[in-house]
């Protein structure tokens, strides 16, 4: 479980978050949605401890911790099979147990074949699968997200975001998941988190294909409204 209670962050002396209170149970999948600097990354290193409330309380309810960043941040001389086991080794694991479930989460992710071959040498999408099998392989029980498609194409980001999905119903995790993509959103949690500048809402996702629908026709009219042109 995870609850913050009347958090209020500053940031460089402004408000980036003002009397946050929200509970996520066990296993729950939570989307944050929201504009540039509305606080989406801070929410995360909130959860994660690598920063602390202002005011207000913060309950995580484990230390087993995975992150999934807007950046791959695989080290260049590592082979994407030893990018995956190398926080596996710094916990404690002898090489080939690392190895080993760093094989098993490359499998997992379409990329088998693929455990030798450097960064350099693997396309954007793989990239950001070897960036997700990491995360996985530490087993965590809260996996927190960043925008992770986000320098990633629509086509691509789509088909990444279908198999984290499948991950994610074999595999039981409690995510929040940052984005300001609301498709993303919508695809992938039950509820959705709306940060706005000052502002805190929550979205009940009971209906995605409705949800989505509506989301499209605002679009296809505000585009109409745009361009001077009766929807017709």
């Amino acid at each position: 479980m995870i609850r913050f209670n009347n958090v209020t962050k500053h940031m460089g002396g402004l408000p980036i978050l003002q009397n946050i209170t929200f509970e996520i149970q066990d296993y729950e999948s939570v989307a944050v949605l929201g504009p540039s600097g509305s606080g989406k990354t801070t929410l995360l290193r909130l959860i994660a401890g690598t920063l602390q409330p202002d005011a207000g309380t913060i309950e995580v309810d484990s230390s087993r911790i995975g992150f999934i960043f807007q950046d791959h941040r695989l080290l260049p001389w590592l082979t994407a099979q030893d990018n995956i086991a190398l926080p596996l080794r710094a916990a404690g694991k002898i090489r080939e147990v690392a190895r080993r479930r760093a094989r098993s989460w490359m499998d997992r992710l379409a990329l088998q074949g693929f455990y030798n071959y450097y960064p350099r040498q693997l396309s954007g999408g793989m990239i950001q699968r070897v960036s997700i099998a990491r995360a996985f392989a530490m087993e965590p029980d809260i996996m927190l997200m960043d925008e992770p498609f986000s320098s990633l194409n629509a086509g691509l980001a789509d088909a990444l975001l279908r198999d984290l999905k499948q991950v994610l119903s074999g595999y039981k995790a409690t995510t929040v998941y940052v984005t300001h993509e609301f498709p993303e959103a919508i695809g992938l949690a039950s509820r959705i988190f709306h940060l706005r500048p000052s502002s805190f809402e929550e979205t009940l996702i009971t209906d995605p294909i409705a949800d989505l629908r509506d989301y499209y026709n605002r679009l296809l009219k505000n585009a109409s409204m745009g361009s001077g042109k009766k929807p017709g």
